[in-house]
């Protein structure tokens, strides 16, 4: 019980023992609390790096892969314009075969 004299205010020794036992396991509890959230703020932030490490890796790959990439692309580009050169080389023996073969026909059947 708390009384109004005239030596102050006065608690009753009971009523002061379970507030201060209160007290002290509040800031236990919130000790305990504050110590675990900052435990976990710090396994966050060690999980956020690296995080950050992977996808700095992954630029990379990707970068090196891209690169490789466009190597294939540009020899892939040389090859057609080499088939495209073949091509056109066997198009024209193809036509020089065919005049061959007309010129010695027309001699074939001359008398």
């Amino acid at each position: 019980m708390i009384d109004n004299t005239d030596r102050g205010i006065t608690v009753n020794k009971a009523l002061a023992w379970t507030m201060l036992v209160s007290v002290t396991g509040l800031i236990w509890w919130g000790g305990g609390t504050l110590a675990s959230l900052q435990g976990a703020a710090e396994r966050l932030t060690v999980a956020l790096m690296e995080t950050r490490e992977m996808i700095v890796a992954e630029r990379a790959s990707s970068a090196q892969l891209e690169a490789r990439v466009r190597a294939l692309e540009n020899s892939a580009v040389r090859q057609d314009v080499r088939f495209d050169a073949l091509s056109a080389s066997i198009d024209e023996l193809k036509q020089q075969g065919r005049e061959s073969n007309d010129l010695l026909r027309e001699l074939a059947q001359r008398p």
